[in-house]
């Protein structure tokens, strides 16, 4: 890893580490309280748990921007105990179950806090019906094993329906600057976020700026739906992760690991406003900062719901390029998520009533 990376990956390698399924998100919330310059912010909360950094302008009359990183992980639920002792799963966001299998499953009681390790559990292929061999694992096949041998047994180490159920994957340093790590949707964009807020901190800009860790995206852009109903922004960005489409067997697609953010033309929740994306590219080309288009076919993010604020705001979802999205370790270039700050830093620098009213605002 290039040393100019290295304070980039540890704050990255923190997030990852944190243990926050949708609902559950606070203590993301906490680690980016206490990494952000918080003095240089008016911080507030909405009633489903985003937290919300407000850094306003000294101007009055200015346009308003929001940035939105989700702070929540895919995992699981325990639904029910079977009797002889496994837990049955609800999913908490969209995993293939075939990710998970035979990894290390951690169940962490709602009401005590205890943590249990076991093992996503399977059918050896030893036992396992020849026609099931090629066959992808359902969500209602998958469960976790503790060790325990009885529904009873599970009772009494005070393991109930609705605890969480985390995935479990290490960091690890790729070669290329590349990371890789648990919940690295969207803790990438979270820590874009940090860093972000960081170089605006004590600069006095010429718009209204709302950074945002929002909730529950992974089960349907909740988060975003409530805090873009109190700020009620002007221009606002999703910051989240998408896929790399450079491995063996992808189907062709834009975004690579290690050639800066892409920026979404397209995809099933929005179509971004042109005019919004024309000034993100002027300002990569003139600050040397890689960045491009791509069109995702389906899938969407927080920009879904900004979109909708009052009287309608213009949007766009600025992406870091993941592999493996939503298992234990999913990858992410360094370069990228640099990118994805550098950007979003120099628009909110250059951002002003005079640039929204002569290139965004509809006359």
């Amino acid at each position: 890893m290039d040393k100019k990376y290295e304070k980039l990956a540890n704050r990255l390698a923190k997030y990852m580490s944190i243990e926050a399924i949708s609902r559950f998100e606070e203590p993301v919330a906490q680690e980016l309280l206490a990494n952000v310059k918080a003095s240089q912010f008016e911080v507030s909360r909405d009633n489903f748990g985003s937290i919300i950094f407000h850094k306003k302008s000294k101007k009055n009359d200015v346009p308003s921007v929001m940035l939105a990183a989700h702070m929540d992980e895919v995992g699981y639920m325990v639904k029910s105990i079977a009797d002889n002792g496994n837990i049955l799963l609800t999913t908490i966001g969209g995993v293939w179950p075939s990710v998970v299998i035979g990894t290390k499953a951690t169940v962490v009681s709602n009401t005590t806090g205890k943590r249990f390790e076991g093992v996503f559990g399977h059918t050896s292929i030893h036992i396992m019906d020849r026609d099931k061999m090629s066959v992808a694992l359902k969500e209602a096949d998958l469960f976790v094993d503790l060790g325990f041998a009885s529904k009873k047994e599970v009772q009494e180490a005070g393991i109930e329906i609705g605890d969480k159920v985390f995935l479990s994957g290490e960091t690890i340093q790729f070669a290329n600057n590349i990371i890789g790590g648990k919940a690295m949707d969207n803790r990438a964009g979270v820590t874009a976020l940090e860093f972000i807020a960081n170089n605006i901190a004590d600069l006095d800009l010429d718009c209204d700026v709302y950074l945002v860790g929002t909730v529950q995206e992974e089960v349907g852009t909740r988060g975003a739906k409530t805090s873009v109903s109190i700020i009620n922004p002007d221009v606002a960005f999703a910051v989240d992760t998408g896929a790399a489409h450079d491995t063996t067997g992808c189907k062709p697609g834009t975004p690579v690991l290690g050639k800066g953010v892409s920026l979404l033309v397209k995809d099933g929740g929005t179509l971004p406003d042109p005019k919004l994306l024309a000034i993100l590219m002027e300002i990569s080309k003139k600050n040397d900062i890689p960045a491009y288009k791509y069109v995702a076919e389906g899938g969407g993010t927080d920009a879904a719901e900004l979109q909708y604020a009052q009287g309608g705001a213009s949007v766009m979802t600025i992406s870091i390029p993941q592999r493996y999205l939503h298992s234990p370790i999913g990858a992410c270039s360094l370069i990228d998520i640099q990118a994805t700050i550098d950007l979003m830093t120099e628009f909110l620098k250059s951002f002003s009533k005079k640039v929204y009213d002569e290139k965004i605002a509809y006359k």
